[in-house]
């Protein structure tokens, strides 16, 4: 299901993964071969490495139904994905990636009490002042619900981050970016 964010054309697509299990496996069982990423200087978190060879078959049944939500077929490149660790005290900064058109988060726990929370942020905010926003109920943030085996995708433009991690227990998820090339029809 398409769901908008904030008032500035910015949106998301939610549902459980085709071959959840499959990638819940996967996810769940990869070797803890942590490795630095060139991006996560402002943040705390352990990463590792998912090379295509590996993720190519697992994402794209998700890839195809994400399509299929937009109503649009096209052709991906995708880079290596990635494998978030949190445990307590990490945390991932506010950021976006503004160099591909779209990224999916994958994840295979259900949110515990303690557990960090993905969220998007409205870069552009408005014009109320913090009372008025307190009162309309508004927020510069927004942390979507999401369930073991969910996956997310949204354009790579929009701003988001990892609350703070404030369990015991390791929470993980999956990530990828995307190029699309929309295919033209040929009638």
């Amino acid at each position: 299901m398409t769901k908008n964010l904030f008032t500035h054309n910015q949106f998301y697509i939610q549902f459980k993964a085709p071959n959840s299990d499959e990638l819940i496996s996967y996810v769940m069982d990869k070797g803890e071969e942590y490795c630095e990423m060139s991006w996560a200087k402002e943040c705390n978190l352990k990463t590792i490495t998912c090379p295509w060879q590996e993720i190519g078959e697992l994402i794209q049944p998700s890839v195809h139904l994400f399509s299929q939500h937009l109503g649009k077929p096209f052709d991906y490149q995708y880079d290596d994905g990635w494998i978030n660790c949190y445990e307590r005290g990490f945390y991932q900064e506010i950021h976006g990636h503004a160099e591909y058109d779209f990224v999916s988060v994958f994840f295979p726990q259900d949110q515990e009490d303690g557990f960090s929370k993905l969220y998007f942020y409205d870069r552009y905010g408005n014009s109320l002042n913090p009372s008025w926003e307190q009162i309309f109920n508004l927020s510069p943030s927004w942390e979507p619900h999401v369930s073991a085996g969910d996956i997310i995708f949204f354009p790579g433009s929009v701003l988001h981050g990892v609350t703070l991690h404030k369990s015991d227990k390791i929470r993980k998820s999956f990530s990828c970016n995307y190029k699309f090339n929309l295919k033209q029809s040929t009638e």
